[in-house]
């Protein structure tokens, strides 16, 4: 930034140097126009006039630049917003692989200290079909 400063300042100063040097009076025709006016007032609006249009180009340029770097911000947080939903959704995925894992290998501590609660109990032979078991000859 300062090094394009300083170019710029050499070149007005070399204009400026140029246009004094060649200060006589030129005839100036514009259209309709006629003027006779100072070669040097001729070259600085001149030079004026293309820094303007040069600053006014490199604004939009930056306008646009601005916009699309916001544009690229948006994207890069709707990617980065994915990513974790996907690195959660591997490590999810890496749990289950790992519980079933332990499963098939026969390792059924984890497993079986989850459900632990499941009675292991054989069904009560003394009922029969009735439900009213052995006593029911006693009713006859």
């Amino acid at each position: 930034m300062q090094a394009k400063f300083i170019v710029s300042l050499i070149l007005a100063i070399i204009v400026a140097i140029f246009a004094i040097q060649n200060s006589s009076a030129v005839p100036v025709n514009f259209i309709v126009y006629r003027l006779e006016i100072s070669q040097a007032l001729i070259i600085l609006i001149s030079a004026v006039i293309g820094a303007i249009v040069a600053f006014s180009l490199a604004l939009v340029k930056q306008f646009g630049m601005n916009k699309i770097i916001k544009e690229k911000e948006k994207k890069i947080r709707e990617l980065e917003s994915s990513v974790a939903k996907l690195e959660t959704e591997n490590h999810e995925l890496q749990s289950q692989k790992s519980a079933v894992e332990d499963i098939n290998s026969g390792n059924l501590d984890n497993f079986n200290s989850n459900n632990s609660e499941i009675p292991n109990e054989k069904p009560d032979d003394s009922l029969d079909n009735s439900g009213l078991g052995d006593n029911s000859n006693a009713l006859q």
